[in-house]
């Protein structure tokens, strides 16, 4: 029966072509379990239905089986209240999303034209294929770069203008748009060159999870302009301090007629390593293996020459950022003799694993009488000269603990320490009868990086005492060795008393007393800090800090806080950034240029929790072709952007955005102030502008990956000199009801006899079967 004769019969009032559609619905409102429920009933009732005519002939049987079966399906049929729905619906067609690349690199020139030329001749050559296609889709133009835009119609001119190439974000948002049309296929028309690290494998991934064909039209290699570029430099976490680093540098040619390329890398502007490398198919690779000699976050760059012919003359240089750290800590430990202080202190240093010690204990000088010759003598003489001049940069930290330079005819060396210390190292005298004034300190070139001031003051003091917390103190984190939550009073005060002390006349110029006397005249500092130029230096001036450890022990404590002050103390002489106050974030060290770098700065505060509402001033510095470090000690400030002032949030944080930077190197500072413009601290962090925007950087053709896409998703890959395939697209075409009108025909007279015949036809041959 046709839909016109289906609703002249149910619906004789209906204009003419009101519905255009009808299918069969049930009316009933059960719910599905109990129609599942009623269905298995029917089951069950036929079956014992089946036991009780068994015995019949098997003509009779199956012919009572038989009006049984139709009169329950009759009445299941009933209940199921059959309907008849006339629909008028029309039919919403499949979409085609053509995506057209318009980043940067496809204005590039080949031996043919702009790649932008070249696609928009494509365009105006497929004209009757893409007719065609409208026909049977709707036809949806978008333009790609980071992200995906609509196009009215066909274009007649691109403006690839975009910074950066994001393939894969295109398709899905061209996939997630449609005003509910479904996708059927997508064009792709692109270089292949994604700025987001795409490879043939994640694209391979990342189409078969769309499950829409993709027809991808692009470049083969050879069609590129003429270049010579150097690809990202794999990003290393850190390095080791003297310890060799591995580089591996790849190049890309095409176009040129080059074999070989010269690849240098630098560092502070000067030529470290040069090395050759030589192209196969387009492809080189050369390794630099160097060390490291300052710790920090410094700066490299990889370099080739400008060939001739090279359109593209920024992306032939490289820089990138290498975190050097300490392999391990190297400490020199100089003990006047064997001491219980100085027994715990180093079995303290031997069990930590970051630690790299070298002790001397002084059991003999140049002054003891030797009645054998040098050659059969066990014990060795104390080698100054190798220690204090050839070795002593080596080390991180020094500790002279209860050591006298005297006996060993030392003074020519002592200015070697303090260069040492002016120069970047940790210097930590330790107290005893042979320390400080006791060691005849006093005015040599020690003294003058000494925390505590010597000169004039009383000698060994053997009397016990409770050191007392110093304001300083309170916040400094060598001090910090309390428990997790618990005052630092508190901790203090349930040590045992300490004994001993060498006295002083104070402090020095910008020291600070952490612990001092609570009763020597004028409360001399027993534990203080300083820092001198580039270095730090440390004062303990007493030799019974082990009563931290052991005596603590016997009293039912556990010695930590004897463990966490000289951890601290090590960490704080070495400047581990662990520490400081002002901690600083780049997003990236080394961005593309047009790119923006985001930093973050938390302040902290003296217990080490966020600081809110501190002022940041954030500064920008451009500096030379130096290092960080060398920015450091010489300046190197070539211009100095406006300063940014920052007030941190909630959590302790402030961010910032530098964008449109010119290429070079910078130092972003910052400084933090507290509400009374008090200085808190500052960090540093180098910044690196590449002279070759993310576009420019790899802007060869990448084939490969528009062949990944259309293999992915079942599509095709054509080149951009051949005409378009036949588009196969999923025409998944949806219905939309536009109204719709319910004619019931379960309660018809017609159904009602139908059930009356069934029921006395099976009570009549079921009676003369003789079941009744």
């Amino acid at each position: 029966m046709s839909v016109d004769q289906m609703v002249e019969w149910l619906a004789p009032d209906a204009a003419p072509g009101a519905y255009n559609d009808w299918r069969l619905i049930s009316g009933a409102d059960w719910a599905p379990g109990v129609m599942y429920l009623m269905g298995a009933l029917l089951v069950v009732a036929l079956g014992l239905s089946l036991v009780g005519v068994w015995r019949l002939s098997r003509r009779r049987c199956v012919e009572l089986m038989s009006w049984r079966l139709s009169l329950g399906v009759l009445i299941l049929f009933l209940l199921l209240q059959p309907t008849i729905e006339l629909r008028a619906i029309s039919r919403v067609r499949s979409r085609i999303a053509v995506l057209l690349d318009v980043s940067r690199s496809m204005d590039l020139a080949s031996d043919r034209g702009t790649r932008e030329e070249l696609v928009l001749q494509h365009l105006q050559q497929n004209q009757t294929t893409f007719r065609e296609l409208s026909q049977k889709a709707s036809i949806e133009w978008h333009a790609f770069d980071s992200r995906s835009r609509p196009i009215d119609e066909m274009p007649t001119e691109l403006l690839p203008e975009g910074v950066s190439s994001d393939l894969v974000r295109a398709l899905r948002e061209v996939s997630w748009q449609g005003a509910g049309r479904e996708l059927g296929a997508i064009i792709l028309y692109s270089d292949g060159a994604d700025t987001e690290g795409l490879t043939d494998a994640t694209a391979l991934r990342e189409s078969a999870n769309l499950g829409i064909p993709i027809y991808t039209v692009g470049f083969d290699e050879d069609a590129t302009a003429p270049d010579v570029a150097i690809r990202p430099i794999p990003s290393r976490d850190f390095a080791f301090v003297h310890n060799n680093v591995q580089i591996d540098v790849d190049l890309e040619a095409r176009g040129l007629q080059v074999r070989e390329v010269s690849v240098a890398l630098k560092q502070d502007g000067h030529v470290l390593q040069t090395k050759s490398a030589r192209f196969d198919k387009g492809q080189a690779q050369v390794g630099f293996s160097f060390k490291p000699r300052a710790i920090g976050k410094q700066v490299y760059q990889v370099s080739v020459p400008i060939q001739a012919g090279e359109t593209v003359k920024t992306n032939n240089q490289r820089s990138f950022v290498l975190r050097v750290i300490r392999d391990r800590i190297r400490v020199l430990q100089v003990a006047g003799r064997p001491s219980w202080d100085q027994r715990f202190l180093r079995e303290l240093l031997k069990r930590n694993p970051n630690v790299d010690l070298i002790s001397f204990f002084i059991l003999r000088s140049t002054t003891d009488l030797q009645k054998a010759s040098q050659d059969e003598l066990a014990l060795i003489p104390f080698p100054v000269n190798e220690l204090f001049t050839e070795e002593l940069e080596t080390f991180d930290v020094v500790i002279y603990q209860n050591f006298s330079y005297r006996p060993y005819r030392m003074d020519r060396y002592l200015p070697n320490i303090r260069d040492y210390v002016l120069r970047g190292g940790g210097f930590m005298m330790v107290g005893g009868d042979q320390s400080f004034e006791d060691g005849w300190y006093a005015n040599t070139a020690v003294a003058d990086i000494l925390p505590t001031r010597l000169g004039g003051a009383m000698l060994w003091d053997s009397a016990s005492y409770r050191p007392r917390l110093t304001t300083d103190g309170r916040v400094h984190p060598i001090t910090s060795i309390a428990e997790a939550g618990e005052p630092l009073d508190a901790a203090f005060a349930r040590l045992p008393l300490l004994q001993g002390m060498n006295s002083s006349l104070g402090l020095m110029p910008n020291a600070s007393a952490l612990l001092t006397h609570p009763s020597l005249p004028g409360n001399p500092p027993v534990v203080a800090v300083r820092e001198v130029e580039k270095g730090r230096t440390l004062s303990v001036s007493t030799d019974s800090l082990w009563f931290w450890r052991f005596v603590a022990v016997s009293d039912g404590g556990t010695g930590r806080e004897f463990d966490r002050f000289w951890s601290n103390a090590l960490r704080w002489l070495i400047k581990d950034p662990e520490l400081d106050r002002v901690r600083l974030q780049v997003s990236r060290s080394v961005i593309a240029k047009g790119d923006a770098a985001h930093v973050e700065v938390e302040v902290l505060g003296p217990n080490y929790r966020p600081l809110v509402g501190t002022t940041v001033k954030l500064r920008l510095v451009r500096v030379s072709a130096k290092t960080f470090q060398q920015h450091e000690m010489e300046g190197g400030v070539t211009d100095l952007p406006d300063e940014h002032e920052l007030v941190t949030g909630a959590e302790g944080t402030a961010v910032e955005r530098f964008s449109n930077l010119s290429p070079g190197t910078y130092i972003i500072k910052a400084e933090a102030f507290d509400a009374y413009g008090r200085h808190i601290g500052e960090a540093k962090e180098p910044l690196i502008v590449e002279s070759a925007d993310i576009e420019f950087q790899l802007p060869f053709p990448r084939p490969g990956i528009l062949q990944a896409l259309s293999k992915g998703s079942k599509g095709k890959y054509v080149p951009i000199n051949e005409a378009l395939p036949s588009i196969q697209f999923k025409d998944e075409r949806r219905v939309e009801v536009n109204r719709s009108r319910q004619v019931p025909i379960w309660n018809t007279y017609v159904f009602l006899l139908l059930l009356l015949v069934l029921a006395g036809t099976e009570w009549w041959r079921r009676r003369q079967s003789g079941l009744l």
